[in-house]
């Protein structure tokens, strides 16, 4: 096999990778944008952790924010779900590789169970914010930490916020102390 036909099979199969992806977007009525690797460092460190909690990411797509909380605590108990199956697959693949003990399930977030969350990290779209709050006032604790990028929880307000730098500017990290 020629460097050139590896190429081509490379090529080919990120094209199909992103096509599966657009679709799974359109149906699932959610897209798969990563949290950038600089926000999830603060995100982490924004929380506070202390190494022995247990934390989600809604939405967790590549399990990175569950990587790098357990990259600086590796005691924590690090919980994910996502719902688009390639982006779940490629999330494990990743927790796998980075020998972090992450639990990434395909799952629809809202069926995750978080009463015994101590940290819940979000960047989600703002319609799903918003339907979370009803949740989070059902089920979490006093004291539950919640870290979301770039869209806040609706009349409710953050403890700390910090500005990360974005493509076209500015965004903010938002922290709340349930």
């Amino acid at each position: 096999m020629q460097p050139v036909d590896v190429l081509i099979a490379l090529v080919m199969i990120l094209i199909l990778v992103i096509v599966v992806m657009a679709v799974s977007a359109i149906f699932l009525r959610t897209p798969y944008v990563p949290t950038p690797l600089l926000v999830a460092k603060k995100m982490v460190k924004m929380a506070h952790l202390e190494g022995n909690e247990t934390i989600y990411d809604l939405g967790a797509g590549d399990g990175r924010l569950l990587i790098e909380a357990l990259r600086l605590h590796p005691k924590v108990t690090a919980y994910g779900s996502e719902l688009s199956p390639i982006v779940c697959f490629w999330g494990k693949l990743k927790i796998l590789l980075s020998g972090t003990n992450a639990h990434l399930c395909m799952k629809n977030l809202f069926t995750e169970d978080l009463r015994d969350a101590d940290c819940i990290f979000l960047y989600l779209m703002p319609g799903i914010m918003e339907k979370l709050l009803r949740k989070f006032e059902a089920e979490l604790r006093p004291g539950t930490k919640i870290v979301s990028y770039a869209f806040t929880l609706r009349g409710k307000e953050p403890v700390q916020t910090e500005v990360v730098p974005w493509i076209q500017g500015q965004k903010k990290i938002y922290f709340y102390e349930w």
